[in-house]
């Protein structure tokens, strides 16, 4: 039995034991769940109180003495289903705040900041980053694209440009000549991309929106993204980035 499972549905050490003895005693009366679960008398009724409350167990009472059972298993999909319920009502309220919780991310930082966000987790951060703070018809621009990146973020990136176009949000890309040929490319919704001559390499790429810059240095030894928050940075990278899209290569 894979107690591992019954942990994640909520189910401590003790409640565990006790509801696997009780699947191999069936009705049984406190003592045998003592000796068969090795929960200590002092700690057995507040499982078995858990355990029913959960619908995982019931009673009877037979004379004066209280026999326990297992409820059927199948209570085990109820409990996910209501974990599943009490997740996606968590993931609306926290929607619903999350314009609050953005203005108040955006009022306290200050003019200009800078941060260090490492490994690949980081750098997927960051553009989690510009997707939760661009609204739809706002833009973001990557400025090079290694070979690398796309072997290692190639899973993350799939599933970032579905949530981009579903949300609305519009997105510049200049790839690497090397990157772009690495396979097919297909068109993408609310996505212009354009390739670097051959010859140019960028091994640090850059990810712009709003006020934000994201410096990211991805290699054997290295993953790491510089963020830069400053108004007039931000304005000259873009200013860059259009420079080196009018002599990129059009698909």
């Amino acid at each position: 039995m894979d107690t591992d499972l019954l942990k994640k549905l909520g189910l401590n050490s003790n409640e565990i034991r006790v509801y696997l003895s009780l699947l191999k005693l069936g009705q049984t009366s406190t003592g045998k769940l003592i000796k068969e679960s090795r929960v200590p008398s002092s700690k057995i009724y507040i499982s078995l109180e858990n355990l029913i409350s959960k619908g995982l167990a019931s009673y009877i009472m037979k004379g004066k003495v209280r026999l326990f059972r297992p409820s059927n298993p199948s209570v085990l999909l109820s409990l996910v289903e209501t974990m599943q319920k009490e997740v996606n009502e968590l993931k609306e309220k926290l929607n619903s705040e999350m314009p609050t919780f953005m203005k108040r991310f955006e009022q306290d930082k200050p003019a200009y900041n800078a941060e260090i966000f490492e490994g690949l987790r980081g750098i997927k951060e960051f553009y989690d980053l510009s997707l939760n703070i661009l609204e739809r018809g706002e833009w973001m621009y990557t400025l090079g694209y290694p070979p690398m990146a796309s072997e290692l973020l190639n899973a993350y990136f799939v599933d970032f440009h579905k949530k981009k176009d579903r949300k609305g949000v519009c997105s510049k890309v200049l790839f690497d000549y090397d990157t772009w040929f690495m396979k097919k490319r297909e068109k993408r919704r609310y996505a212009l991309q354009r390739y670097l001559p051959r010859g140019m390499h960028t091994p640090a790429f850059v990810h712009i929106f709003r006020n934000y810059i994201g410096i990211m240095v991805i290699t054997e030894d290295q993953k790491t993204c510089i963020v830069i928050k400053n108004k007039e940075v931000a304005d000259s990278y873009r200013e860059y980035f259009e420079l080196l899209w009018k002599i990129a290569k059009e698909p």
